[in-house]
């Protein structure tokens, strides 16, 4: 009997080292060489899974995507009220529980930066992100907090940029504002509705 391909495995170990590439160099900066060395692979191999390093940006984007969806639907199932499925999304976004993973922090950073230059990834996080907008939105509104669609920009903006703190490494930024910080700002825009 045969041995199975392997292929979804070494696509994987490309992804991944695009990943930790990503966190440390950025994504301009990284290789096809780099990323097969961090693969433990031959650079032909990577070509022979991916047809350039763009393919393999893509795929890790989905996959961060997928990642933080499962991780927020995980946390939402405790929430009951809008204000509870609120704070999940915080947590599950900038939480620092057990699922935090500082390299995919660096890495959404080095891959926002590149979605200005890159349609491709500027319309998958784009897509995303509105989605999350969108969500947010129904939630404030839910949870009858005055313009909800300006709170989930808000909402969004602070993410992203205590995303940003973190990743270029800001001395003095406290570790694990950004969770206690945005839930404080969540509790006040529903407190001055009460």
């Amino acid at each position: 009997m045969g041995r199975k391909p392997n292929t979804e495995t070494r696509r994987q170990q490309i992804i991944d080292a695009l990943l930790l590439e990503m966190a440390e160099l950025g994504y301009e900066r990284a290789s096809t060489k780099s990323i097969a060395a961090r693969a433990g692979l031959a650079p032909g191999l990577v070509h022979y899974h991916f047809h350039n390093k763009q393919e393999i940006l893509l795929e890790l984007v989905d996959q961060l995507i997928q990642q933080a969806e499962r991780r927020f639907s995980e946390a939402i199932q405790e929430g009951s009220t809008a204000m509870e499925r609120l704070n999940a999304f915080v947590a599950s976004r900038v939480g620092l529980g057990p699922k935090s993973d500082n390299t995919q922090v660096k890495a959404w950073v080095s891959i926002i930066a590149d979605a200005m230059a890159q349609p491709e990834i500027r319309s998958r996080v784009a897509k995303w992100l509105a989605s999350d907008f969108g969500r947010l939105s129904a939630l404030f509104e839910e949870a009858g907090s005055g313009e909800p669609a300006e709170r989930a920009s808000a909402l969004l903006a602070m993410i992203l940029g205590s995303f940003s703190l973190h990743a270029i490494q800001v001395r003095g930024i406290p570790k694990g504002y950004a969770e206690r910080q945005i839930l404080q700002w969540l509790a006040s825009t529903t407190a001055a509705r009460d």
